[in-house]
């Protein structure tokens, strides 16, 4: 009889510690933890300053053209004006009923800490892409007789439209448009591209008429 009392408690003192433990394995993987911002400025920053190591990398192989230095610098700018408008996002309060922002990932990355002399190093790397970016640009545009002086210091600008040009060069070679570089005209030359095709586009018209009048008769 006394061991049939105490069988209950015994089988009761399991069952709770079963579910004590459950419950703490619960806690454990269900944990909502708070978003540090100084995680995130580091966290940009590493990933900034591994970006820079690997374009100076790259640079120095040769390997990273200027127009490709210029773009990676570029979404660098991008990157951090999205990490500040994502600051002032989350540093607005809460509604009433929110206490805490919920947080369901965190990279593992640790702080690199650049010393000064490196800071310096990317900063001359930078000048010496931009400068190699624009020397390629000016040298393009004197090749095409285009006036790179009224873009100011808007060489990206430049290069886009130099690429536009260069593009609709290889569309009038292709449709036998005999056009002078020696003046630069886009406008004019879309519009001898536009009446090119069209004419190909007519004779193409009138070839196939023709084809289908004749077609079954015999000379």
């Amino acid at each position: 009889m006394q061991n049939i009392l105490t069988l209950p408690l015994c089988q009761g003192s399991y069952s709770e510690s079963k579910n004590h433990e459950k419950i703490n394995n619960s806690v454990n993987h269900g944990r909502i933890e708070l978003i540090s911002h100084e995680l995130l400025d580091s966290t940009m920053t590493s990933l900034e300053e591994i970006s820079v190591a690997k374009a100076k990398e790259a640079l120095i192989k040769n390997l990273l053209m200027p127009r490709e230095a210029m773009q990676v610098f570029s979404n660098l700018e991008a990157a951090r004006e999205a990490n500040e408008i994502f600051k002032q996002r989350s540093a607005q309060a809460l509604p009433a009923n929110i206490a805490e922002t919920p947080k369901f990932h965190e990279a593992k990355t640790e702080s690199l800490e650049l010393s000064d002399s490196a800071k310096e190093t990317f900063a001359r790397i930078g000048i010496r892409v931009r400068e190699a970016f624009i020397e390629e640009q000016i040298e393009r545009a004197s090749l095409y007789n285009i006036p790179y002086k009224i873009y100011g210091d808007d060489y990206y600008r430049l290069m886009l439209d130099i690429d536009k040009y260069e593009y609709l060069l290889e569309k009038a070679n292709d449709y036998c448009v005999d056009w002078d570089t020696s003046e630069y005209d886009p406008v004019a030359l879309e519009q001898a591209i536009d009446e090119a095709e069209y004419n190909a586009y007519t004779a193409d018209q009138e070839l196939r008429s023709y084809f289908s009048l004749t077609r079954g008769v015999e000379v």
